[in-house]
């Protein structure tokens, strides 16, 4: 009889211990099961953000060259002497003399309206009427956004009515 209270004792202390050394590790690993389970979501939603930045990167490097293009008709800074060299260019080009120009940037009580930013270009010409035709046909295809805004023409003289004194006033574009 000895025996099998000695033998329910020591099964007795093994219950105990089972229950207060080996159920709380079991509890931690399925705890940390759990953890590993976030932590594996997290590390795939992080990878998948990871693949779409690459994605966009990619898609960014393809489209460089239609970036620069935009930046090109309407850039980001203002250049008045971009401006003023193209449209001498543009003249020479059409065999019409550029006598002056003025060009001034945009008034602050009309910044809030427009979303791009202005300079008001204003160009005294002297040159044929085929000539203003063609100035203003290169003019409308150059890649820098501007546009004209009004043209008057006048005649010199009485004399040579071939030629024509141009004023033509129009605006070109820069980024806010």
């Amino acid at each position: 009889m000895n025996k099998n209270y000695i033998g329910a004792g020591l099964i007795a202390i093994a219950i105990v211990l089972f229950w207060t050394l080996a159920l709380p590790l079991y509890n931690g690993v399925s705890d940390l099961d759990a953890a590993i389970k976030d932590r594996e979501s997290l590390l795939n939603s992080r990878s998948t953000i990871i693949a779409n930045i690459n994605d966009l990167n990619k898609e960014y490097q393809k489209r460089i060259p239609e970036i620069d293009k935009l930046s090109a008709i309407v850039p980001s800074k203002k250049s008045v002497a971009e401006v003023l060299s193209a449209i001498d260019s543009i003249s020479t080009r059409n065999g019409i003399q550029l006598l002056s120009s003025a060009i001034t940037a945009q008034n602050a009580s009309d910044a809030n309206v427009n979303p791009y930013n202005i300079l008001s270009v204003e160009m005294d010409l002297n040159g044929s009427y085929p000539g203003l035709t063609n100035f203003l046909d290169v003019f409308e295809r150059n890649l820098r956004l501007m546009d004209v805004t009004s043209i008057d023409a006048t005649v010199p003289g009485l004399g040579n009515t071939s030629v024509l004194d141009l004023v033509v006033k129009g605006n070109a574009y820069y980024l806010k």
